[in-house]
Parts: structure tokens; C-alpha cells; sequence
């Protein structure tokens, strides 16, 4: 589940909007002290192309550990930072595309009050955004994913016998349980979780198993 979203403006560091679907009571210290570490290097390195005259396209960067996921991407109209923590178990390319999907909407929303910002840096308007976030990410489960089985397993091991699947596949299937993520059961099985992530896709294309509840 995602923890926070913040909105960082690029030319000055500062904090726009931050909005919060979890608290952060399990996340130590380090880890926030990477999140900002990853913003300041992301500024750094968004400020010397600017420097150099170069032009900044959108852009993406994950730092990933244990626990957590960071995710920061650039809006280059609006020379925002769209950022988020959530859990390791969370599918990053969901979030990714849901961080775009805000970017775009406070750029519709909020083109003319980031002029207002930047001159007064005035910016309670952008509050009425955190709507937007909240119906955008479903209340911070968007990039939620605990695969579950939808046969029971004596007809699993009729599939495995028929060929249909490996005893690898089989092995992933019985842990979807509905609450192990991918990355849990790549922990579990020993294996990477990318690994699992196309054994998954294979079993829901099978109708085995269904990803998203």
C-alpha cells in the first residue's frame, strides 16, 4: 500500500501538497532519510542539465529496499516532482502510471496556480488536489497485488498432470492465497520476483489464478 504522495517543487525543494494514506510508523528513520536523499540528488541532477541549457524530459527513478519503495517522477511542464513510499510489495510500474495520471491532472487543474505559486509562493490551492490522489490511487491500494486461486487444488494437480503447468507454476499457485503478494511469494520460493511476476501472468492468462482481487 502506498504510505505518502508529495508533490516537491524542482527549482526550490519545497513541499506542495503531501498526502498521506498510511502512517509511516513501521518506516525507520534511513528510510526516509533515502527518500530525501533521492530527492536532493533527482534536483541536483535536474538543475545542472538546466544549468548546462540541456532540456529535462520526464523522467523515472526507484530506489528499492526491504521494506519500501521509492518512487520520483518529473514532470518536466511543471518542473514537479511527483513522489511516493509505499510497501515493497507494491507493483512499481502501477505506480508508476498512476503518478503520471496525477502529474496530468494537478497540470490541467493547477497550471495557472503554479504561476501564482512561483511568484507568491502561495499554495493552498493546491490542496483540492489530494481528491484527485485519492480517487486516483483507491485510497493508496492501487498498486496493491495478492494473486489468488481460483481452482481448488485437486483440479490444480489435474492441470499439472495434464502438462498444462510445471511444478514450479504449481508450487506458485498453491501460495495464492489472496494475501501473499508476489514479492512475499518470491521470498517464500526462494526466487527472484520477477521470476514469479511471469509465472503469475501465465497462470491468470490460464484463468488458474486472478492477480488483482
Amino acid at each position: 500500500m502506498l504510505y505518502k504522495i508529495y508533490l516537491i517543487d524542482s527549482g526550490s525543494g519545497i513541499s506542495l501538497l503531501e498526502s498521506t494514506f498510511k502512517e509511516l510508523k513501521k518506516i525507520q528513520d534511513d528510510i526516509l532519510t533515502g527518500f530525501f536523499n533521492a530527492i536532493n540528488k533527482t534536483i541536483d541532477l535536474i538543475q545542472e542539465a538546466m544549468a548546462k541549457g540541456r532540456r529535462v524530459n520526464e523522467m523515472y527513478r526507484v530506489v528499492e529496499a526491504e521494506d519500501s519503495i521509492i518512487l520520483i517522477y518529473y514532470h518536466p511542464l511543471s518542473r514537479i516532482l511527483f513522489c511516493s513510499i509505499s510497501d515493497a510489495d507494491d507493483n512499481t510500474e502501477k505506480i508508476k502510471e498512476v503518478l503520471k495520471k496525477i502529474a496530468n491532472r494537478f497540470w490541467k487543474k493547477h497550471q495557472s496556480d503554479l504561476k501564482i505559486y512561483r511568484t507568491t509562493t502561495e499554495k493552498s490551492r493546491f490542496q483540492t488536489l489530494n481528491v484527485d490522489i485519492e480517487n486516483l490511487t483507491i485510497g493508496g491500494k492501487i498498486a496493491e497485488e495478492f494473486p489468488k486461486l481460483l481452482i481448488v487444488k485437486s483440479v490444480l494437480e489435474k492441470v499439472l498432470s495434464m502438462g498444462m503447468i510445471t511444478d514450479f507454476d504449481f508450487q506458485v499457485a498453491i501460495n495464492c492465497t489472496g494475501k501473499n503478494s508476489p514479492l512475499k511469494i518470491s521470498r517464500i520460493l526462494n526466487k527472484k520476483q520477477s521470476e514469479i511476476i511471469d509465472v503469475l501472468k501465465k497462470l491468470e492468462q490460464l484463468d488458474i489464478i486472478k492477480i488483482r482481487i
